[in-house]
């Protein structure tokens, strides 16, 4: 199953661009409802979240006596850092650079490193291969909801086939 959670790690940009491209910059910008994040914030946030969450956890997990992973704040990040301002196309390519070099690194890890425990803030202990599993879970989170903005954009022009959905 790590290969699998490795194999969508190193195809998520690829994933990530070919939907980026096929959408119009004005709805890249726009949230899709008050209460869910624009294209431009996911990509902005996965672009953060690449190094500052991710690799630094499994790191820290792999090269330290059980190291006490902090709060990632993302609600608090998605406001401080601006991601409504970072350039989406930037994002995409500093992810893109990021996840290659990471997945290298990730598959150099031994079995003995993988087993190696960390303390999470909230959920307590947690394997760096729980953590690169979960990092893989983020990912497909994401994606997902970038084709909801697609979806979301397509539901006005469907008509009276409207009844047959609802939108959350």
């Amino acid at each position: 199953m790590l290969k699998e959670a490795l194999e969508i790690l190193a195809t998520t940009p690829e994933k990530l661009r070919r939907e980026v491209r096929q959408i119009p910059l004005r709805q890249i910008k726009a949230r899709p409802a008050e209460s869910k994040w624009s294209v431009q914030e996911i990509l902005a946030h996965l672009d953060d979240v690449e190094e500052n969450g991710m690799r630094s956890r499994v790191d820290a997990i792999v090269n330290e006596e059980t190291p006490f992973l902090p709060l990632f704040d993302q609600e608090k990040r998605v406001i401080e850092l601006h991601y409504n301002r970072v350039d989406p196309y930037r994002s995409l390519e500093s992810l893109s650079r990021q996840r290659r070099a990471n997945v290298r690194w990730l598959r150099t890890l031994r079995p003995g490193q993988l087993k190696r425990k960390g303390v999470h803030h909230q959920v307590g202990e947690m394997t760096a291969e729980e953590y690169i599993y979960e990092w893989a879970f983020h990912d497909l989170g994401h994606l997902k909801q970038i084709l909801e903005v697609r979806r979301y954009a397509l539901y006005p022009l469907i008509g009276n086939m409207k009844a047959y959905y609802h939108l959350a």
